[in-house]
Parts: C-alpha cells; sequence; structure tokens
C-alpha cells in the first residue's frame, strides 16, 4: 500500500506561496483571507462537496438493495438525504463522463471523447464558483485527470499526487485511505469560507485489490466458481481483461467479490470525511452530491469487469445522492442526469444559470420526458464504433455507428436490456420518434461551436501508463 501522502507534494512552490501555505498548512496567515472576507461572512453560501467514485455500480450498494452489505456508511449518508434510483451518465468513461458533470454539456459539446484532455475554451464549475468567491480546491486520484490534461481549470489548489503503484500492475494509484487524508487536510483549513471541493476517489476501478482484510469480507468458499476465460485485450467483450488479472484466477464470483471489497474499503473512508465534517461543524450546512463516473459490466451482454465498450445500464445507470441540511429527504425514481448537477448547485448557491444548460435542478422534482442522451467512441483495441443513446419516460433507443444498428429498450419492464423491441409493431412509432430526437441531439451544441479539442502527443511514459490502465492497447 502506499505511504501516507504529503499535501504538498502536489502544489508547486509557486502555488504554495500565492495561497499563503509555504512553510505548512498550519501557518496559514489570517491575513490570506481579508479582502472581501467580511462582506463574504456577512452573506456566506454553503460549502458544496462533490464527490465522485469511479466506476461504482448503484446496485452494488446496499441502500441501492444490494444483498451484501458493501456501504454501511453510505447507506447511512443516504438515510439523511435524496436519493435518485434513476441517474444516468452521459458516457462510458471517467474523461467524457467526468467533463459532462464538471461543465453541464454533453461530450459531443465538450469533444471530451474517452479520455482527451479538458479543452480550456470550456467552462466548468469551478472556474463560475471561483469567481463569486468560492475557495475551489480538488482531489483527484485517477491518472486520466492529471492537471496538465486541462482538469485543473478554476481550481486554486489541484492534488493530483499519485506517487504509489498498483500491487499488480505498474500503474500510479492513490488509494481511499490517501485521498481522504488530503481532503480532510484541506477541509480543515479552508471550511470555514464559501469552499467548493471535488473528490474523486479511484476505488473500485480496476484492477480490484482491496486491503486483505476486505478483500476475504465477501468471498465465498461454498459458492461453485465459474471460470471465465482471460482476454489478451483490455476488452472485456466475452471475458477478463487483461488488465483485470488477478494471477490466474478465472472464477467470476471471484472478481465480483474483490469488487464488492473495493466498495467496502472506499465506504469506509468515506466515513471518516462525514465525521470530520461533523466536528467542524458543517455537516448539515454544505450541499453534498456524491455519484459514480460510470459503472462496470458484470457479465450483462457477456461483458465482464469493464467499461466503455457499450451504453447498457450496467455503464451509464450510476448512484446520486444529494444532501442539503435536511431540506432534502427520500428517494426518487423519475430520471435524471449527470447534466442536472452543475445547475443545482449554481441555484443551490445562489448564482444564475446559463440558459444554455439542459441539466435542471435537482431539488425540484421532473417531468416524465426528459431526454437523457450518452454517446461513446470505441477504444483503440476495438473495430471503430461510434454509440448514441437516448432514454425518454423510460424507453431506450440505442445507435451504433457505422453498422446502422439499432436496439431498443423497454427499461420499466425490462432494466438489464434482454429483449431488443426495435422490431416489435407495438413499439415502432415511439422507435421512429426517438430515432428523430437522437439524431437532432447530436447535431445539437449548445457550447460554442467554434471550440475544438486538438490532439495532443502522449509521451512515451504516458502511453505506457495508460496502457496499463487498460485504456490504450
Amino acid at each position: 500500500m502506499a505511504r501516507k501522502q504529503n499535501l504538498h507534494t502536489a502544489l508547486t512552490r509557486r502555488d504554495l506561496l500565492k495561497y499563503g501555505l509555504y512553510g505548512g498548512l498550519a501557518g496559514i496567515s489570517s491575513s490570506l483571507w481579508l479582502t472581501g472576507c467580511r462582506k463574504q461572512h456577512r452573506e456566506k453560501r454553503p460549502n458544496v462537496i462533490l464527490i465522485s467514485v469511479d466506476t461504482l455500480r448503484p446496485d452494488h450498494l446496499s441502500c441501492y438493495g444490494y444483498h451484501r452489505n458493501t456501504s454501511p456508511h453510505i447507506d447511512q449518508f443516504a438515510k439523511d438525504a435524496l436519493v435518485f434510483e434513476n441517474c444516468l451518465s452521459h458516457a462510458p468513461v471517467t474523461g467524457s463522463s467526468i467533463a459532462s458533470i464538471l461543465s453541464g454539456f454533453l461530450p459531443h459539446e465538450t469533444k471530451v471523447f474517452r479520455n482527451l484532455p479538458l479543452p480550456m475554451a470550456v467552462e466548468t464549475l469551478p472556474e463560475i464558483l471561483q469567481r463569486q468567491g468560492y475557495k475551489t480546491v480538488a482531489v483527484v486520484s485517477n491518472y486520466v485527470l492529471r492537471r496538465k490534461k486541462g482538469w485543473a481549470k478554476g481550481f486554486m489548489i489541484y492534488d493530483d499526487t499519485m506517487s504509489a503503484r498498483e500491487l499488480v500492475r505498474d500503474a500510479p494509484e492513490r488509494i481511499a485511505k490517501h485521498t481522504t487524508d488530503t481532503a480532510i487536510e484541506l477541509l480543515k483549513h479552508f471550511h470555514e469560507h464559501p469552499m467548493f471541493m471535488w473528490l474523486h476517489y479511484q476505488d473500485p476501478h480496476g484492477p480490484y485489490t482491496p486491503p486483505p482484510v476486505f478483500a476475504k469480507m465477501f468471498q465465498d468458499a461454498d459458492k461453485k466458481p465459474r471460470n471465465i476465460k482471460l482476454n489478451e485485450t483490455p476488452s472485456g467483450r466475452g471475458g477478463i481483461p487483461s488488465y483485470q488479472k488477478l494471477d490466474a484466477n478465472r472464477d467470476f464470483h471471484y472478481y465480483v467479490s474483490q469488487y464488492d471489497g473495493e466498495i467496502s474499503y472506499q465506504d469506509k473512508h468515506l466515513q471518516r470525511l462525514i465525521t470530520v465534517l461533523e466536528e467542524l461543524g458543517v455537516y448539515d450546512d454544505t450541499l453534498i452530491v456524491f455519484t459514480s463516473d460510470h459503472g462496470e459490466g458484470m457479465g450483462e451482454h457477456n461483458y465482464f469487469f469493464a467499461h466503455g465498450e457499450n451504453l447498457y445500464n450496467c455503464l451509464t445507470h450510476v448512484p446520486l445522492i444529494m444532501k442539503y441540511g435536511r431540506e432534502l429527504t427520500g428517494r426518487r425514481t423519475d430520471y435524471v442526469q449527470h447534466l442536472d448537477i452543475v445547475p443545482t448547485i449554481l441555484k443551490a448557491v445562489g448564482i444564475k444559470v446559463d440558459s444554455r444548460f439542459r441539466g435542471l435542478d435537482l431539488r425540484e422534482r421532473q417531468g416524465t420526458n426528459r431526454e437523457i442522451f450518452a454517446e461513446m467512441q470505441s477504444p483503440p483495441f476495438l473495430k471503430k464504433e461510434i454509440k448514441f443513446s437516448l432514454v425518454r419516460d423510460g424507453l431506450k433507443l440505442i445507435h451504433t455507428r457505422p453498422t446502422n444498428q439499432y436496439e431498443f429498450f423497454d427499461l420499466k419492464t425490462d432494466p438489464h436490456e434482454e429483449r431488443n423491441l426495435v422490431n416489435n409493431a407495438k413499439y415502432q412509432k415511439k422507435v421512429e420518434n426517438l430515432k428523430i430526437r437522437l439524431k437532432r441531439i447530436r447535431q445539437e451544441n449548445f457550447l460554442d461551436p467554434a471550440i475544438v479539442n486538438k490532439p495532443q502527443r502522449l509521451t512515451d511514459e504516458e502511453i505506457e501508463k495508460l496502457k496499463s490502465l487498460g485504456y490504450i492497447q
């Protein structure tokens, strides 16, 4: 496991001097916040914490009905919050999804396809909040979100320290303990001022290697092994991706137990964060949004322990839990989306919402005819495919190019998308309507159409790291 991280390793000397942190966080000068501070204290806006957990499926959380007790602390948090049972992401990979979460726009608008850099021209939530006097800080633990790829835009402090290595491959890592350690250190020093924190946990992204206690927690020696093949590529189609390989183990149930162990490990350290918020007296005054970037295949459609290769619910259905004092409680079944996060936060803190945003305020129940769009481009190790999907009123259409293949599912009766109804005469009118809407949304660009994401050449070291993460071959 990685050693304890030092916050300062993630900040340049220039950063430390600029924000008064040089020489240790304990030495923050009281003069740091004097300018405009009195007005902010009189009209203090709530702190906002956005927590995104990489590769987390909602149906592997106890509060979403999972049969294993993987998430007791998330469950307790959910009891004090509003749980959205049907939240969808806009892409099955980290880069595209996080760009939509932070900007409020779709992948073809941000031009962040797969794990491309975030263009400088795309304005993000931290940039908006920083202009309004918020202290913006981030702690991220996924290599694709490193600062040099544009993700630090708008953040006063952007901690992307990943000095450790994964146990089964030479890939950068920061586990939940160290992610939380840094987040707590930042919270203690910034919680008294309007603060926006983005916290991105890498657990439970594969390879699934939780600490020993958590690795054993959900293993069932009495369960008959279900062996599946080991793939030679990072693809999860038909077998275990190469980057997920745990020794020579081929048992499906073992991999699921390790994924669940990763969730339980992250859950433990999320509780540490909540405990500190309570101790600081800001837990009930903070808007907390908890979600994941995308899901993970667990055998659905013969797809195992991977993501990024389809738009089925196993990859696009994500948890969303939101807490704001005692204002938000209960559960909602209406369909919501990641695009709703930015306008919800802006409205909650009293900032005018840009009319270009498709997203709506999650604090208000939405109608049944919302259109939720997702898209993906296939990874380099597969034959080139582009997929689009549209969900409206529980009906879902998937379009695959260049084969021009369509799939149509009724999620209300078939949540696992096992029955393709595209040729069912009963649904033909609805299929055609969704085709028209899908095409229109693909052609819409609510951002400046001039925004482009110019290709950036990866270094040899970056290529090797991304290969080890399963993002390229």
